[in-house]
């Protein structure tokens, strides 16, 4: 099948980034636009390349007038976000933050102002600049005014029935307002792999979608999901979802076919078009890496796991192929990765869609206050059940994994080794096993090695040898959560805390002593066969310190 929409997609996101490295780098920017240039150039349908030379002459002026446009002294603005610290503003679908007179600016308010712009470009979050109000007038209260009043006010009246935690929960699972969730609640539910459930995604979409077409019909079903993509703040993952059942629920109706992946690139160049810096954000990366992997490999996955129950079958067929294309994606970004996604994805994921589905209810029966007091209380049992369970797999649950560029590189050769042996090129076999044992040499520490840690939140060091791994530290109480993600950051098999001037610890054969000076670790002295080695804290703090052959050397971390 020529899915030629795919390399429109392509092209028209090559353009945009080009244009945003040719700010940074004009070489490379040049260097990246010949090259596509070049490719399409080869090909030989000459309508295709004059169509995807259009499209990436589009992406580039998309992006330049986007983050080139200068707002004026009187400017209609809608109000995207409020939080405490900040206010995000739309202006002529240019987001700019938001100063000055605003006092009485809600969420979702369109506003007539006068004001002063300063231009201070945040390429990643799409920010062209500040905007500092001086007066406004003409509060529209319009539908999306209205939504986020809805919202507000469903909000408090479920604060009377849920306590904070159990609030803040149902706040992201439905709305996508994570505002009231703690950084401690987060991390549990990273570590349990299901993260990307606390803000409104695809999955969400789905329920929504599938709960009214059964009850009400294909064509509601479309208008209450375009409502709920519109309440939620046209989040990348919804926009992205309803796209494709937009495009899925018209070729059943009139083409009776429907491909998965023209689908996921009509959505992706739509979104590109309205958002052209929408490619730095990491939600809109995972949203269609994730997607792209279910389209490409749940059917392969599925057909692999006979033996497994039909429901369960489903749920691992889809965690286990979403994760394909975003795992080298975190190793480069996020560089952690949790192994318990798959028990958070079994035993969390289907209380999370009750809470979606009632959640949402809520919003319809907020004047119904006996309807809405029994949907208060399932809530308060839902959450609760979701805390309860979370805190059993926390005890069950491993680690969460460092995941490094070296990582990601390694999936991204495994996943050309395999492309290439289904195309019958048998000699990629050794390929995958080769990368890894590079990498394990690289990770394996075959001769002792210390790493200081100094910095606002922890003073210690990483002593690695062989296998093991220790960390020692000292730290204030309140900072527990960041040692955590230290420890995990290393693969630390050991974590030592309170250790003083004269206190040994045994690492494999080497006996260690910490270093103090000042309360903070300026040293580590070991000991081997009366061979004494020290390794003294430097300014630098990205060497290991290995030693080689009696010798201490610099190995760059």
């Amino acid at each position: 099948m020529k899915r030629h929409i795919v390399f429109y997609a392509v092209s028209f996101f090559i353009g945009c980034f080009s244009s945003m490295c040719y700010i940074s780098n004009i070489y490379i920017g040049a260097v990246i636009a010949a090259s596509f240039l070049y490719i399409i150039f080869i090909y030989e349908d000459k309508i295709i390349i004059i169509i995807m030379l259009a499209f990436f002459l589009c992406g580039a002026f998309r992006f330049n007038s986007y983050f080139n446009y200068l707002p004026k002294n009187e400017e209609k603005i809608r109000i995207l976000d409020h939080r405490e610290n900040y206010i995000v503003g739309d202006i002529k679908g240019r987001r700019v933050l938001i100063k000055g007179e605003v006092e009485g600016l809600l969420e979702g308010l369109s506003i007539a102002a006068k004001g002063e712009f300063k231009k201070d470009i945040n390429y990643g979050k799409g920010i062209i600049g500040s905007y500092q109000i001086y007066e406004y007038k003409n509060k529209k209260e319009d539908l999306i005014y209205k939504f986020g009043d809805r919202k507000r006010r469903v909000i408090k009246k479920l604060e009377k029935n849920l306590d904070k935690d159990k609030l803040a929960l149902v706040m992201s699972l439905c709305f996508g307002d994570v505002s009231l969730m703690d950084n401690i609640e987060k991390y549990k539910l990273q570590k349990l792999g299901v993260i990307h459930a606390i803000s409104v995604s695809g999955f969400h979409i789905s329920i929504v979608y599938k709960v009214i077409h059964m009850i009400l019909g294909f064509k509601l079903a479309l208008i209450f999901t375009l409502l709920y993509v519109i309440f939620t703040g046209f989040k990348y993952s919804t926009l992205r979802a309803f796209i494709m059942i937009l495009i899925l629920s018209f070729s059943d109706k009139v083409y009776k076919n429907y491909d998965g992946i023209s689908s996921l690139a009509t959505a992706f160049l739509v979104i590109l078009f309205i958002k052209p810096y929408s490619f730095m954000e990491m939600g809109f990366s995972l949203s269609f890496l994730a997607t792209l992997g279910i389209i490409l490999h749940y059917n392969n996955i599925k057909s692999t796991l006979k033996s497994v129950p039909e429901k369960l079958k489903d749920t691992l067929s889809i965690t286990l192929s979403s994760q394909i294309f975003t795992l080298p994606y975190i190793a480069f970004t996020m560089e952690n990765f949790s192994l318990g996604f798959l028990l958070g994805n079994i035993f969390l994921m289907p209380i999370f869609s009750l809470i979606v589905i009632l959640g949402n209810l809520s919003i319809l029966t907020i004047k119904a206050d006996l309807l809405f007091s029994i949907i208060s209380y399932i809530l308060y049992c839902l959450t609760y059940a979701v805390q309860y369970v979370s805190y059993l797999l926390i005890k069950i649950c491993p680690p969460i994994s460092y995941l490094g560029s070296l990582e990601g590189i390694y999936f991204m050769i495994v996943y050309f080794s395999y492309i290439m042996i289904k195309k019958g090129v048998v000699k990629f076999k050794a390929l995958p096993l080769i990368s890894f044992l590079l990498i394990f040499i690289n990770t394996y520490s075959l001769f002792p090695s210390v790493y200081f840690i100094n910095n606002e939140y922890v003073n210690g060091a990483v002593i690695r040898y062989n296998n093991e791994c220790v960390m020692v530290c000292n730290y204030d109480l309140e900072k527990g959560k960041e040692v955590i993600q230290i420890k995990e950051s290393f693969n630390a098999t050991k974590v030592i805390t309170d250790i003083k001037d004269s206190d040994s610890i045994y690492i494999k054969n080497y006996e260690t002593n910490i270093l103090f000076e000042e309360d903070r670790v300026s040293g580590i002295k070991l000991r081997k066969n009366n061979k004494n080695f020290l390794v003294i804290s430097e300014e630098e703090r990205d060497y290991w310190y290995k030693i080689i052959f009696g010798r201490v050397v610099k190995w760059r971390y």
